[in-house]
């Protein structure tokens, strides 16, 4: 089967400017949900007497949240096994109280007194830490260098690598990416920690992988065809690519899954995010980066 891809472009670019619209009306309006690394809060260092696990330290703020009625939920924590720790000790994040420093340090006291009353840990081994909203400001700040270095490393890159229009092309379809991922995140509400800025980051590079597979073979047929049309060798290499684009993205997505499903709660928020930009980046590679080039390039097969 070949698809004319040239052919429905603008129907694709019109629900690409969709999203896109949507997405930056979500960010305007709602806004991320910004966790811990970000706004601030609170980090534990323990070591349980008995071997525990993330399903039970929740549990047991589940537990204290009924209690004491907190102002965060059991859902909002963050929990990661320390390596060589024997399953015995955790690091633990939750939120900084909204109140100020003696009342927060106050309630602090009481969650680590409830912590201690229903799985005891050793004081020994107790490290406390916080995280204010200054630093998280400039976690804030160093995400944003990071995804506009990364956009502008791979923009030269591809420069280098693939003439002007190509670059554009895949650029354009990065950043497509980019807004509608974000706008998803913020839909669905997922907590925008550090693991999800690594995602968006790891998404910057998977995206851009598929574009290059399709533009090398749209500068490797335009070497030896014969075709009167760029449109026409845009779609033949658009189709001669399709399988391997799709059997990586299905590969990829079945992972993921595997990772939504049984990697618990701590890495749900990272494998949520890599799963919709999987999906966006796989959609923007075929969809927008070789229809760029084509309006850039105009309908000729040489320069």
């Amino acid at each position: 089967m070949h698809f004319q891809f040239m052919k429905n472009r603008y129907s694709f670019y019109g629900l690409s400017i969709t999203l896109i619209v949507a997405s930056i009306l979500l960010l305007a309006v709602k806004g991320l949900n910004y966790g811990i690394d970000f706004k601030g809060g609170s980090i534990l260092h323990v070591r349980f007497i008995d071997e525990s696990d993330e399903n039970r330290i929740r549990e047991t703020f589940r537990q204290i949240e009924k209690e004491r009625k907190l102002y965060f939920t059991s859902d909002q924590i963050i929990v990661q096994s320390v390596a060589g720790g024997k399953n015995r000790e955790f690091i633990i994040q939750y939120p900084a109280a909204p109140l100020d420093s003696a009342q927060n340090a106050e309630i602090h006291d009481q969650i680590l007194s409830d912590l201690k009353r229903l799985a005891p840990f050793s004081d020994e081994a107790l490290e406390v830490s916080n995280v204010g909203p200054t630093m998280g400001d400039e976690l804030k700040g160093q995400g944003i260098k990071a995804a506009i270095l990364s956009v502008i490393g791979i923009l030269l890159y591809l420069a280098y690598r693939f003439e002007l229009q190509s670059a554009t092309g895949a650029i354009i379809a990065l950043v497509h990416d980019l807004i509608i991922v974000l706008g998803a995140v913020s839909l669905i509400g997922i907590e925008f920690d550090i693991t999800v800025l690594a995602a968006i980051l790891t998404l910057l590079g998977y995206s851009v992988n598929d574009s290059i597979v399709i533009l090398d073979r749209i500068r490797e047929n335009r070497k030896i065809s014969r075709e009167s049309s760029f449109a026409t060798l845009i779609d033949d290499s658009i189709n001669q690519t399709l399988g391997r684009t799709l059997n990586t993205s299905i590969t990829t997505l079945l992972a993921l899954i595997a990772l939504l499903l049984i990697g618990g709660a701590s890495i749900k928020g990272f494998a949520t995010t890599l799963t919709i930009g999987c999906i966006v980046g796989t959609y923007s590679s075929i969809f927008i980066a070789s229809p760029v080039l084509f309006e850039m390039t105009g309908d000729k097969l040489k320069d």
